[in-house]
């Protein structure tokens, strides 16, 4: 409850230095409706700070990093209200089968894994087959989650040294 008040006190005294600078940006306007909008974000001093137009993006120089699994993602947008980094990464399709709770799971494979497909019983249980088809997935992740990624590196070729004899 504390924390409530706190936060409450907090608001009142931004909104006087909020109020203040919109009111010297946008000469004259009521401002009362662009605090509502800003209060409403999830974030007020980004909101604030882009209605003044003294927003700084976060340079994020990592285009592309390996998650802590070797995985590459790809860097598609950074939301300012959320702190977050949106990616995208490739990963190879799978499919969710019901298989009898009898069948060894190492002999069910990409190609044949309808001929074991089932309805969901009591006597089946849950597979998931991984196809060779790729497809591209998207999520998002914190900023700093983002920044403590290792930069990703293309594969370099391997040099090799040819000694041609006579």
């Amino acid at each position: 409850m504390a924390k409530s008040a706190n936060n409450q006190n907090n608001q009142q005294e931004f909104s006087k230095v909020y109020k203040a600078a919109l009111e010297s940006k946008f000469h004259g306007a009521s401002v009362e409706n662009l605090l509502r909008v800003i209060y409403a974000t999830s974030n007020a001093e980004v909101a604030m700070e882009l209605m003044l137009d003294i927003y700084d993006e976060p340079v994020i120089e990592q285009c592309v990093v390996h998650d802590t699994n070797g995985k590459k993602l790809n860097f598609t947008s950074f939301n300012a209200f959320e702190k977050e980094v949106n990616y995208s990464y490739e990963q190879n399709k799978t499919v969710h089968i019901y298989i009898s709770k009898d069948v060894d799971v190492s002999e069910i494979t990409c190609e044949n894994y309808q001929d074991y497909k089932k309805s969901w019983n009591d006597d089946t249980k849950g597979h998931n087959v991984t196809l060779p088809q790729m497809e591209t997935l998207y999520s998002s992740m914190s900023l700093s989650s983002w920044n403590k990624l290792q930069v990703w590196k293309a594969p370099q070729p391997v040099e090799i040294d040819y000694c041609i004899e006579d």
